[in-house]
């Protein structure tokens, strides 16, 4: 008995460690799985063009849209140059974005627009990042007892479309990894002193 329980507990180990490995999935919403080598830097960074990358996005400085009792908005554009292919993107989501460590929620972008292999596009209409009431009590804490000039933004942005090859159109989901700073959008509030 205590063989086949041993045996049990061993197996179930090796099985959780194998999935653990695992993190994505092979198809997300019926577009299959491509990980591509993307870059991500923000505004200031140079752009290094290596032949190992497939794309380079720069994230634009952010700007705070709106504030009320429920939140803020927060809105961030990005240039994208694709390096080694054409296509276009259908749409993207966001998993487990953080700003210094507080978590965001983005909406997902549903502004379908085209690339070509070489050449730099701006995102037509930037992405909205909400900060909710709780985070944003949070977020002004830290910023108060200790203001920062950078933020420290990581997260998962993946990317859905059709990715031309060989003359095909692949549907495809690219998971970019970011892990960058941005400049701290709150030191361009000025409030009215009256």
């Amino acid at each position: 008995m205590r063989y086949t329980v041993t045996n049990a507990c061993l197996s179930f180990l090796i099985f959780t460690s194998l999935t653990i490995g695992q993190e994505l999935p092979s198809k997300i919403r019926g577009y299959k799985l491509y990980d591509a080598r993307v870059t991500v830097i923000n505004a200031n960074d140079a752009v290094s063009q290596k032949d190992s990358q497939d794309a380079t996005v720069r994230i634009l400085d952010p700007a705070v849209t709106g504030l009320s009792l429920t939140g803020a908005i927060v809105e961030v554009g990005a240039e994208i140059t694709a390096l080694k292919q054409s296509g276009s993107v259908d749409f993207m989501t966001c998993r487990d974005l953080r700003v210094n460590g507080i978590a965001i929620e983005i909406e997902e972008y549903a502004y379908p627009f085209a690339f070509k292999e070489g050449e730099k596009i701006t995102l037509p209409t930037p992405a909205k990042i909400s900060i909710k009431i709780g985070n944003l009590a949070k977020a002004a804490y830290k910023e108060l007892t200790a203001p920062k000039k950078d933020w420290a933004v990581t997260g998962t942005v993946f990317v859905f479309g059709k990715f031309k090859k060989f003359g095909f159109n692949f549907k495809r989901v690219v998971p970019v990894k970011i892990n960058l700073t941005i400049k701290n959008p709150l030191n361009s509030i000025k409030l009215d002193s009256q």
